[in-house]
């Protein structure tokens, strides 16, 4: 039976967990120096959060001391374990400590040989933790002058301490002749406080520097630069060298993780698989899981631990939607391009969550345009980024340039920016390719990822199904747009397309004109219905704004009674939000289209449904429809006085 959801803990292979991201060559190559490396030895392993370094240590923990005549005795520790509820000094106690006892243990030393050793760590390590409070950690005096303090003034000394492990690790290795020393793993580092984990790294470096002992750290470097800062400032390009100065003095081999390494396609399909999201027909489909694996480097990356949050969140959505199949034009994902979109759309929510907070309100990003980057506060380009956008690939077109205004308004975004827009353009092709629109494809299925957004909690998502909802609402709505529209009643239908994520009235004979369209989106805690609809007129004065051509024609006086009749219609319906008439003129490619919307919010399905909301959504889209009537009428002749003209 196929799981719902894959664990996200560190690979053991010493159940037999095999690697699904290609990372043995470099787990072997590791090995291999391990076995044969002189000693003192400190390696660290170098990675984000979820990169794998756990899972690599796991692996050089079984090749190199839990297989049959190993040479080394190993000790394990998590820090984190004992930075949990504890203060910095008890932490730094309580971990040398551990590491001690651990190695006593193996050795089999004496008990109280091991209570007098302990007893002088803990007084050498309260006497330095204590003089180096005195100079704010590391704020002006390094931790070695620190010790040297301590040495001149203690009884106990940083060399006794030391002296004592040797002599004990030592005698242990003599005592079996196949044993050659120590390997340490310290691991989860870059969980406990990044002062605390320098403190660490220093305590380490001034005890367990001894012959035999190999160390292999688990952490982040980012993690050690957090740590310095109250001694160094922020990082700089003036002081970065001494940051790494810092961490090269600790380390004498750093193994950054190979994640731009990792082999994605395997895990990503095997995955898939797993939790049911895919069946093995698209499994087989090379170049679905190539757009998979493509969709996911442009998002959450190569990270395992992004990957099987991703992974999960997948599943989830599925066994939600699976668990609503409760009509017959359900939520569910039906074809290669809905799976696609779905996952893209997942992996945004989890990699850029303002992306999809902004593809959320506004589905059709290709339109994304000055009254979205308005909506959305963001700050002007001004004239030389507009330029140097637009010799860009990646922003040259205007949705584009809106999409860079969003990342400059986040530090994370702004380093990915161009990830973003070759995600996004993947998307848009993906849909386009297979003749679909933006928005209704986005529309039809971004509800679904809803359950698994963190912004949910901010305020409660109405969870309905759209294409359902506006299919209903227009078969309730058709019958009285016949009763207030007499004259064309035989006329009103719908355009006889599947309802997705808009449904489409018409009023003519004709499928592709006078359409008034309907869609809607959760809202606030609440549902909104849009009504729109768009008219496009072609002018050929080049440039010249579109009042401009109907006053030069000759008909201001239509234009303003059209424009003063829709002063009314917005008294006329104070429930409703109406769009600002002039607000929503574009020019493309020296066309104009005019747009009218009227929105309705309310806080349920079962609401629009009522006989008195009904009515009164008939009376606006039966408004909106004369508006449209009277556009094209003065339409046709401005059209009519430039062909003469």
């Amino acid at each position: 039976m196929k799981k719902s959801s894959i664990t996200d803990i560190p690979r053991n292979v010493s159940l037999g967990e095999k690697d699904n991201f290609g990372i043995e060559p470099f787990e072997k190559g590791l090995t291999t120096f391990i076995d044969n490396t002189n000693t003192p030895i400190t390696i660290s392993l170098q990675g984000e959060w979820g990169s794998g370094k756990t899972s690599l240590m796991n692996s050089l923990k079984k090749n190199l001391s839990d297989r049959e005549k190993s040479k080394y005795y190993s000790v394990w520790l998590n820090t984190w374990e004992y930075a949990l509820m504890k203060d910095a000094s008890t932490t730094l106690i309580d971990i040398i400590t551990k590491l001690i006892e651990e190695v006593s243990k193996t050795a089999n030393i004496d008990k109280e040989k091991v209570i007098k050793l302990l007893k002088n760590v803990k007084k050498f390590g309260l006497s330095v933790l204590k003089v180096a409070s005195s100079f704010n950690s590391f704020t002006s005096t390094g931790y070695d002058e620190v010790v040297k303090s301590i040495n001149q003034d203690e009884e106990v000394t940083i060399s006794k301490i030391r002296d004592e492990l040797e002599e004990i690790i030592t005698n242990c290795l003599t005592k079996d002749s196949h044993k050659q020393g120590f390997i340490f793993f310290i691991d989860d580092l870059d969980r406990i406080d990044p002062p605390v984990a320098v403190q660490l790294l220093e305590l380490i470096k001034n005890i367990f520097t001894l012959k035999n002992c190999v160390f292999i750290l688990a952490i982040d470097y980012d993690v050690v630069i957090k740590g310095l800062e109250p001694k160094f400032g922020k990082i700089s390009e003036q002081n970065e060298r001494e940051f790494r100065s810092f961490f090269d003095k600790i380390i004498q081999v750093p193994f950054s993780m190979p994640v731009t390494s990792y082999k994605i396609d395997t895990f990503l399909k095997d995955s898939l698989i797993s939790i049911d999201y895919i069946s093995d027909k698209n499994a087989n489909d090379v170049k679905l899981i190539s757009q998979f694996s493509e969709i996911s480097n442009l998002s959450v990356g190569s990270n395992p631990r992004a990957l099987k949050r991703l992974m999960n969140s997948l599943s989830l959505i599925k066994c939600i939607n699976s668990a609503k199949n409760d009509s017959t034009e359900n939520d569910q994902l039906n074809d290669e391009l809905e799976l696609l979109v779905n996952f893209a759309l997942v992996s945004i929510q989890i990699a850029y969550p303002p992306v999809y907070r902004l593809l959320s309100l506004y589905s059709s990003f290709d339109k994304w345009d000055e009254k979205v980057a308005l909506q959305m506060n963001l700050k002007q380009l001004d004239a030389q980024s507009v330029e140097k956008l637009n010799n860009s690939e990646e922003f040259d077109e205007e949705w584009e340039k809106v999409l860079f205004r969003l990342c400059e308004n986040d530090h994370y975004l702004k380093k990915r920016a161009l990830s973003i827009s070759r995600l996004l353009n993947t998307l848009k092709n993906s849909i386009t390719a297979k003749g679909e629109d933006i928005e209704d494809t986005i529309n039809s299925i971004i509800s679904l990822s809803s359950v698994t957004n963190l912004e949910a909690f901010d305020k409660p998502i109405i969870d309905y199904h759209r294409g359902n909802f506006l299919k209903n609402l227009r078969n309730l709505l058709i019958p009285q747009l016949k009763k207030e529209l007499p004259d064309i009643a035989k006329y009103i239908n719908d355009n006889g397309r599947k309802v997705i994520a808009n449904a489409f009235i018409k009023f003519t004979e004709r499928n592709d004109i006078s359409l008034i369209k309907l869609f809607s989106q959760p809202y606030e805690g609440a549902i909104r219905l849009i009504i729109s609809s768009e008219r496009w007129m072609t002018p050929t004065k080049g440039n010249t704004s579109m009042q401009s051509i109907i006053i030069e024609a000759g008909f201001e006086a239509e234009l303003n009674a059209i424009e003063k009749e829709y002063g009314y219609y917005i008294i006329k319906y104070p429930n409703f939000n109406h769009s600002t008439f002039y607000k929503h003129v574009d020019i493309r490619h020296n066309e104009y289209v005019l747009s009218i919307y009227s929105y309705l919010t309310l806080p349920n399905i079962d609401e629009f449904y009522k006989d008195e909301n009904i009515k009164n959504l008939s009376l606006v889209i039966s408004d909106m429809y004369r508006f449209i009537v009277r556009l094209d009428i003065l339409k046709n002749k401005v059209s009519d006085y430039y062909k003469v003209h």
